[in-house]
């Protein structure tokens, strides 16, 4: 088979007019047909795990002694840890997910040269279906890292993401605004609801099931319960698959199953060293909201030996070994229509969602149904998703969402060798600075405030 050496893309330092400092490295094939999208679709390293865990250290799932803060070599994860004010070094999290919106926007370039006729074929239409995906999710990372929550009120003024719809490295003209952005994410998953089938031929590939997962996920972000409610209803409906937990191992190290059936797309982060179960320790907090017989505290944590009172967190939602799932999955989306039934006054609807979840989490014969009232239930299906979605980045954009309603807030505070720090509400810290390299290169990409 001839081997293709495509789209490979590294970092240049030299020249500000390339856009995101992304410029092809060596003489390649240019891609001209399907098959050559096809390959370009397989690059699971570009497209699913090319992801920043900063969202991860920045919630306060965990925390770190101040040995191993200071330990940690990376000094943009000791940042993102205490929300500092440092400019990040590394552009990777930035490029990352830009790299993949490249390979997208290379693929749709492809299939808008080919001939009408092959433009129709089946196999043209779920191309175009995975990219548009592609695209969505990538720009979905970059928003909830780069960007502030959203608020209908303010998002046509509030900076969004640079936006590319063409393969080309040239600098798009500054930031879109952050409606703007979401609703490009938005219209890029609804084509690819429309084009990509009920199936795929890998849990890395997405099906129609995953673009509604994506939009389920958005909705919620943009508190528009009702499209947050519709789309999970249509992606648990389409998969309404969830693990009894009673039939893992509890001692096994990475008790869930890769590729299991609550799995509708995989994604991951790169390595983080913060997030090993050796440093991050988990907040006493979290680990207080899991009852005796919830089987989640045993699946999910690890006791250390080396630290007696202290928690680890041991396994990975898809058993990566390197990086944290980000990807989405049914449980989610049973918390998603849950939570958006109980803000939608659906409160029954909300508790039948929330007592299967937990009848598949409790240890057999000690599964006992919840009756939470219309005062408290909101509350609790927040704290259900906390016990459920750990290490899954969900708490990162749960808290600059929640913080847009006085009812909700939550105020991240963290105390490293003797210093406080906190991420008050309204905070310009929830959205991440952007590499100094990128912005330094790029002079019309506007750096968040601070």
């Amino acid at each position: 088979m001839k081997t293709y050496i495509i789209l490979t893309i590294g970092l240049l330092m030299a020249s500000c007019s390339d856009f995101l400092e992304l410029k092809p490295d060596r003489k390649m094939d240019i891609p001209s047909t399907l098959a050559d999208c096809e390959l370009l679709l397989n690059e699971y390293a570009v497209l699913n795990s090319s992801f920043a865990a900063a969202n991860l250290i920045a919630g306060e799932e965990f925390y770190l002694n101040g040995e191993d803060w200071s330990s940690i070599s990376d000094p943009d994860e000791r940042n993102a840890y205490i929300w500092s004010d440092e400019p990040t070094i590394n552009a990777a999290a930035w490029q990352g997910p830009y790299k993949a919106v490249f390979y997208a926007n290379q693929i749709l370039s492809v299939v808008e040269a080919l001939s009408a006729q092959e433009k129709e074929s089946q196999q043209a239409k779920e191309i175009v279906g995975n990219a548009h995906f592609f695209r969505a999710f990538a720009y979905q990372q970059l928003l909830e890292l780069y960007c502030l929550p959203f608020n209908k009120n303010t998002a046509a003024a509030e900076l969004g993401l640079p936006l590319k719809f063409t393969p080309d490295l040239e600098l798009p003209k500054g930031r879109a605004s952050l409606l703007d952005t979401y609703q490009q994410i938005v219209s890029d998953y609804q084509m690819a609801a429309d084009k990509l089938p009920l199936t795929a031929i890998a849990r890395s590939r997405p099906n129609k099931t995953a673009a509604y997962a994506g939009l389920a996920r958005l909705y919620l972000d943009m508190q528009d319960y009702a499209g947050a409610f519709r789309y999970a209803d249509s992606a648990w409906k389409a998969q309404p698959n969830l693990l009894d937990y009673n039939t893992l191992d509890i001692y096994d190290e990475m008790s869930i199953p890769k590729n299991n059936a609550e799995i509708i797309f995989t994604a991951q982060t790169f390595y983080s060293e913060t997030l090993t179960p050796y440093a991050a320790r988990i907040n006493p907090d979290l680990m207080a909201l899991y009852a005796n017989h919830d089987l989640r505290k045993l699946i999910y944590f690890q006791y250390n030996d080396f630290d007696p009172g202290t928690y680890g967190y041991k396994t990975n939602y898809d058993q990566s070994a390197i990086g944290a799932f980000i990807g989405f999955t049914s449980s989610e989306m049973l918390l998603i229509r849950a939570e958006a039934a109980a803000r939608l006054s659906k409160n029954m609807d909300a508790l039948a969602d929330i007592n299967l979840l937990r009848k598949n989490r409790f240890a057999n014969g000690k599964f006992v149904p919840v009756d939470w009232g219309n005062d408290m239930l909101l509350s609790e299906i927040l704290k259900e998703r906390r016990r459920e979605l750990v290490f899954r980045g969900r708490r990162w954009a749960d808290t600059k969402r929640l913080n847009q309603t006085g009812v909700t807030q939550v105020v991240p505070r963290r105390e490293v060798n003797g210093t406080n720090y906190q991420l008050v509400v309204g905070s310009p810290k929830y959205a991440f600075l952007i590499p100094r390299a990128v912005v330094d290169l790029n002079p019309t990409i506007e750096q968040n405030k601070r």
